[in-house]
């Protein structure tokens, strides 16, 4: 019997995906160009191959051309013969996807993908510049000599910027995604503390969007190289912001007790409530229940990014006032909120919130995010006297597929031998 529940639940699977699909394969046949780059896109993201939009490389919209390329990058079915025909696409679009695809697929001859050194389209060469920095570093002193003297401004800054990083970064003139390219080059082609030393030497003299970017690449560096640098910086810095940009990094690298308890306490009293989330996170995860009082006040704010944080850190500690806010949390127009509540009932394992539950998961009102969650949660407590519930979802033709899925996992928790009567 267990082989039978098994193998009817992957066949149902399949359906369901293939149930969602069956609308997008009728799209393919459109008269409309972007219902057929829609569809293509809604297969890609379904990961459903089909040789159907093989075809489509050829179309005489460049929009579809384009999804086209794209799903066959995605789903790995690009041979050497169409890739080397998209590069030669009338659109640019499409020629500048080609060449990326060329260059970071490795396909040969590179020979082949050099003349776009002169596409007449600025962004497809700019396209070939960043994508053979990337993928092919020994090569770029030849093609940096090559388009030094490109008429296009983005392709003469980013030479100049990748060959002197430090003036690069401290021009507040150039564009992030240019430093960054900058960065990741220096990063790669210099040892770590060359790399380290440039960012610290001038790191005073950076904009506040350049040090933001600078500090995320810290990140990448061993701990003992970037500890006393970020800690002197904690001390000085005024920028909250700032200051949360190195809390991350110091974490992530050096770990949760390098991070002093003045940074906790200042964020958790942020006006800036994704710092304070980050604040709560921290308390919570340093197991400090000094802010439980404040929390609780901040569980009737108005704005929801508040009363999550000051909900989540309760939760982790399993305070039960969440239990007086979870029948206005569920009743709540936020969707935010009524997840908030979700999660409270399965945190503080409360199952007297069923029927509140099954109201949600019965009621096609709310999102299906919401239902999905609200499924999870009574899979969660096994109560199977509910079976009903996710195997009348999975017989509705209404239904979305996602929710589907889920409620076939919830089946096969709650009343797994229902399965095989689908």
């Amino acid at each position: 019997m267990a082989n039978e529940i098994i193998e009817t639940y992957r066949l149902l699977q399949e359906r369901i995906n293939s149930e969602n699909a069956k609308v997008f394969f009728e799209m393919l046949d459109s008269p409309y160009p972007a219902f057929r780059s829609r569809a293509i896109t809604e297969l890609m993201k379904l990961k459903i191959d089909t040789p159907a939009v093989k075809s489509m490389l050829k179309d005489s919209d460049q929009n579809v051309r384009l999804s086209a390329l794209r799903y066959m990058e995605k789903m790995g079915l690009m041979d050497e013969n169409e890739i080397s025909e998209s590069i030669k696409d009338i659109s640019s679009a499409v020629r500048r996807d080609a060449v990326r695809i060329y260059i970071s697929g490795g396909y040969e001859p590179l020979e082949r993908i050099t003349q776009y050194i002169k596409d007449p389209d600025p962004s497809v060469r700019y396209q070939f510049l960043i994508s053979m920095l990337e993928f092919y570093p020994e090569d770029s002193e030849k093609i940096i000599n090559q388009m030094r003297e490109d008429p296009f401004i983005k392709i003469r800054h980013l030479i100049e910027a990748i060959e002197n990083l430090s003036d690069t970064l401290k021009n507040p003139e150039i564009e992030n995604s240019i430093k960054k390219i900058a960065l990741i080059r220096s990063y790669e082609s210099n040892d770590t503390m060359t790399f380290f030393n440039i960012i610290k030497n001038n790191y005073h003299e950076f904009n506040k969007q350049t040090k933001v970017l600078v500090i995320r690449f810290l990140g990448g560096l061993p701990c003992e190289i970037i500890k006393g640098f970020i800690e002197n910086k904690l001390n000085d810095e005024k920028d909250e912001e700032i200051i949360y940009e190195f809390s991350k990094v110091i974490r992530k690298v050096c770990g949760l007790e390098s991070i002093p308890s003045w940074i906790t306490d200042n964020f958790i009293k942020s006006s800036n409530s994704v710092i304070m989330a980050m604040g709560f996170k921290l308390a919570a995860e340093k197991d400090d229940m000094g802010y439980v009082d404040y929390a609780r006040e901040l569980l009737d704010a108005i704005e929801d990014e508040i009363v999550i944080a000051a909900s989540n850190y309760l939760a982790f500690f399993q305070d039960f006032t969440l239990s007086d806010y979870i029948t206005k949390f569920l009743g709540s127009l936020s969707s935010k909120r009524v997840n908030a509540g979700l999660k409270i009932i399965r945190k503080l394992k409360m199952e007297n919130f069923t029927s509140e539950i099954i109201t949600i998961i019965n009621n096609k009102y709310y999102p299906v995010t919401i239902r999905k969650n609200a499924l999870n949660v009574i899979k969660y407590f096994k109560k199977t006297e509910y079976w009903e519930i996710p195997y009348n979802i999975l017989k509705d033709p209404s239904e979305r597929s996602d929710l589907k899925l889920v409620s076939l996992n919830t089946l096969l928790k709650l009343n797994p031998e229902m399965v095989t009567n689908l």
